[in-house]
């Protein structure tokens, strides 16, 4: 490695979260505008019933995506504050989030590991289930930093590009990252 500095896997560059975020936010923003019509200007040919009917749609349209903007910005922060840093004497791994605790990964505080003590690294797809309205199970690559202390596990949702962060720390350490399962 070039001592130009440590290679950083971070939430930092998160775009695509924050534009999906965005996005569901100007359909909102429609929807929005369609309620606001609905109610103050909603034209002769509607009856009131016909009103409070198309108000109860918009409201129902809009509250998945109500929904869903809440937990993609609470993802993008919890991504925010997590990140593994290959450093040319070890790596420095910081990982938490209810996300994260909720897939029962243990919470990694700020820790800073020599290369000596990484003995390898290993990846393992599971299965975690998506709690939300309608609740679905969802396949994921679970990578682990093997160490003589506790293991430390991460995926792509506590850091991205969390594929090339164990294939650069295994090559660092001179092996390859190994399946389970």
């Amino acid at each position: 490695m070039a001592s130009d500095g440590p290679i950083v896997f971070s939430g930092k560059g998160i775009a695509v979260h924050q534009g999906v975020t965005v996005l569901l936010g100007l359909l909102l923003s429609v929807l929005a505008f369609v309620l606001l019509v609905l109610v103050f200007f909603p034209g002769p040919s509607l009856t009131v019933f016909e009103r409070i009917i198309s108000t109860g749609v918009v409201l129902l349209m809009a509250t998945p995506l109500v929904i869903q903007i809440r937990s993609l910005r609470s993802r993008v922060r919890e991504m925010q504050g997590n990140f593994l840093a290959l450093y040319e004497d070890g790596v420095r791994v910081r990982l938490s989030g209810a996300f994260r605790a909720g897939k029962g990964l243990p919470e990694i505080p700020d820790t800073h590991l020599r290369w000596s003590e990484v003995t390898g690294v290993t990846s393992q797809r599971r299965k975690f289930v998506y709690r939300s309205l309608v609740p679905f199970v969802y396949p994921l690559d679970v990578y682990t930093l093997v160490t003589a202390g506790r293991p430390i596990a991460f995926t792509k949702e506590c850091v991205p590009q969390a594929n090339a962060a164990a294939r650069a720390i295994a090559r660092r350490i001179g092996q390859e990252v190994r399946r389970i399962g």
